[in-house]
């Protein structure tokens, strides 16, 4: 018991949570492109998107509307456990009045590799040269090394999930959050690797 509270104090009392995830942030870049790509990131139920994807979703629908691109595609649903977020994200940007003709779904794929490489295969298909990727900003070394690895020319959107305090906060309840997004990206590189995605 006294382990587990000095690893809790350790990182919600200390800045750790910051240094251990800081190698893993990285400056938005996002350059006009051919299209806008839309990454999933998770869904709530059948009409609601978690928080961090509705980010997202608020992110592409930024740059539909700065004319970055003139369609976007929404990429990754897990039809297996009954959830597709690709169409719902969809749906989500129809309702903030984006033309349904100027949105493709792509809800074949369930993971970050699936979507690039169905994402490169559409926009082989459609002659497109360039891409610019929403997705979070911890995510952002993992997928551009993928879409790298699959000749796609392609910029960022990084949407931040977690805001830095200004001063000291003791018992930070998103520092645990942080740590969590850290180590499941530093753990997907590793594998990424291993599997030659990267």
């Amino acid at each position: 018991m006294a382990i587990l509270v000095a690893v809790y104090l350790l990182f919600t009392a200390t800045p750790l949570a910051d240094y251990y995830s800081a190698p893993l942030y990285v400056r938005s870049n996002p350059q006009k492109s051919d299209v806008i790509v839309l990454l999933s990131s998770g869904q709530i139920d059948g009409d609601w998107l978690t928080p961090d994807a509705a980010q997202r979703v608020l992110g592409a629908l930024k740059l539909y509307r700065e004319h970055y691109a003139p369609t976007i595609i929404s990429s990754g649903s897990q039809f297996q456990s009954g959830k597709h977020q690709a169409e719902l994200q969809a749906v989500w940007l129809e309702r903030a009045g984006i033309p349904r003709e100027a949105i493709i779904v792509e809800g074949r794929s369930s993971r970050t590799y699936e979507s690039a490489v169905e994402i490169s295969r559409m926009m082989a298909q459609h002659a497109w040269a360039s891409a610019v990727i929403v997705t979070s900003q911890m995510d952002v070394p993992r997928v551009s090394m993928v879409f790298g690895k699959l000749g796609v020319r392609a910029s960022f959107l990084a949407v931040p999930e977690f805001r830095k305090p200004a001063n000291f906060h003791f018992f930070r309840t998103a520092a645990f959050d942080i740590s969590y997004h850290a180590t499941y990206e530093y753990l997907a590189l590793a594998l990424y690797k291993l599997r030659g995605w990267i």
